[in-house]
């Protein structure tokens, strides 16, 4: 039996949400019919309600929609449906504060993230729901928007001091709000920022530290402290803290840019294939995440490469040039990479991947002579070198290579004129072509060379 007040509490609820617009995103077509449903039981208006099951759709609908109210899946496709709310903020950040942010899932462990991305998500839904789950959902998210509690009004008076550059009083709310509440993270991080902004570097750490005591995954704690270790160049607990991040939190495309390059600076290569299978899920990939995720590849590649896993980095190595394709420079750096390792056929296969427009880029042609000097026909070798040089190409790996093998040939006087080439051309390098001039010298003679 409904009680009095529960029948006054839903009519009140009803007369509120008749007039919101309201967003349903899901992939699932039983649960965007199961809450278009609930909703309509609950007052709202069929023309108020637009469902989608996309984030693409969710996004669009957005901008054109500015909704009152959003409930999103958690698994939204290939992105996650906390991405809608920053969608939000971008279109309409006036707005975003009175909105009113929804998560539904099923898995419990996803609830666990909502809550840790306080004063971003207003509410969860577990699957299944009833109508009075909803409906008690809405009405306490509704009505802390209308009412904050103590807690949320004290940190909403900081943040306003905050704004106006007024610290003091900032400090002194937010401070005010860690005792109105049993689990005060969100207050502890305002004041860490606080103490950021003073250059209290350490005051400002240990902030965030307490409020991820009270949640250990606590979102704005984990990303405070974050950019207080960027700041500090502390690369190494920034990598530890953005990776536990982007463990948690669905990715972005500026995120996972970080994360590969703090990877990278701490050598932590066997983490870049897992972030690799976050880049593929991800629809929106700019150049330069494109860029990143391919220089990790490479990197990555290289390591295993150097640590006798020949196999598994030539599939790093692909994963690259089909990420980069028709990227000449990630291309370049793979066939570097296998020439540097003696691998020619492997060099070669790569080199096959150049467009076409690019093969006669002295990048291209450089990659080609190195290969051919590995592949053993140096007679061929020096003729190629021959036509490079009189074409005016000028690289330091030429002029070694037509060393080495010009007086591995008994080609007396080519050496001495590609070495004082070598040098005019490199004087910063001289006194490495001069130990190559002489090693090469020194070097027992072949056979006399038919070209010579």
């Amino acid at each position: 039996m409904v009680s009095g007040r529960d029948s006054a509490e839903a009519k009140a609820f009803a007369k509120y949400i008749e007039t919101r617009k309201i967003l349903i995103a899901d992939p699932s077509a039983s649960a965007r019919s199961g809450l278009f449903k609930v909703f309509n039981d609950l007052g709202a208006k069929t023309s108020q309600i637009t469902l989608v099951n996309s984030f693409k759709q969710g996004v669009e609908q957005i901008t054109a929609l500015k909704p009152h109210i959003v409930v999103a899946e958690y698994e939204l496709g290939r992105r996650c449906g906390l991405d809608l709310l920053q969608a939000q903020r971008e279109q309409d950040p006036g707005t975003a504060k009175q909105m009113i942010f929804v998560i539904a899932t099923a898995n419990t462990s996803q609830t666990a993230v909502a809550k840790a991305a306080e004063e971003d998500i207003d509410a969860y839904i577990i699957k299944p729901f009833t109508v009075e789950i909803v409906r008690k959902t809405l009405m306490k998210a509704a009505f802390s928007k209308l009412h904050p509690s103590p807690y949320l009004a004290a940190i909403d008076a900081g943040k306003a001091s905050l704004e106006e550059g007024r610290l003091d009083e900032a400090e002194n709310q937010f401070a005010k709000a860690i005792t109105l509440d049993p689990a005060p993270a969100l207050a502890y991080y305002y004041l860490g920022q606080v103490k950021f902004i003073r250059k209290i570097t350490e005051e400002a750490r240990g902030s965030y530290s307490q409020g991820l005591e009270y949640n250990k995954i606590h979102y704005k704690c984990l990303v405070g402290l974050y950019e207080l270790l960027m700041a500090q160049r502390d690369h190494s607990q920034a990598y530890e803290v953005v990776k536990k991040i982007s463990q948690y939190f669905p990715a972005n495309p500026k995120r996972l840019g970080e994360v590969l390059r703090l990877a990278i600076m701490n050598a932590k290569y066997e983490d870049v294939e897992r972030y690799y299978g976050i880049f593929i899920n991800i629809d929106e990939r700019d150049d330069i995440l494109i860029k990143y995720i391919c220089a990790a590849l490479v990197v990555c590649g290289r390591y295993y490469l150097e640590a006798g896993s020949r196999i598994r980095a030539l599939e790093l190595f692909q994963k690259a040039a089909a990420t980069g394709t028709g990227r000449v420079k990630i291309l370049r750096e793979i066939v570097q990479v296998l020439v540097d390792h003696g691998l020619a056929k492997e060099a070669r296969n790569f080199l096959n991947k150049f467009p076409a427009e690019s093969h006669t880029s002295e990048d291209y042609l450089i990659m080609r002579f190195q290969i051919l000097n590995l592949e053993g026909n140096h007679s061929l070798l020096i003729s190629e070198g021959r036509d490079l040089l009189a074409k005016g190409l000028r690289d330091p790996r030429l002029f070694t290579i037509m060393l080495n093998r010009s007086a591995e040939a008994n080609l007396d006087m080519a050496v001495d004129n590609i070495y004082n080439d070598a040098i005019r051309f490199f004087p910063e390098r001289k006194t490495e072509f001069e130990e190559l001039y002489q090693a090469a010298k020194n070097k027992p003679k072949g056979p006399k060379n038919s070209n010579a």
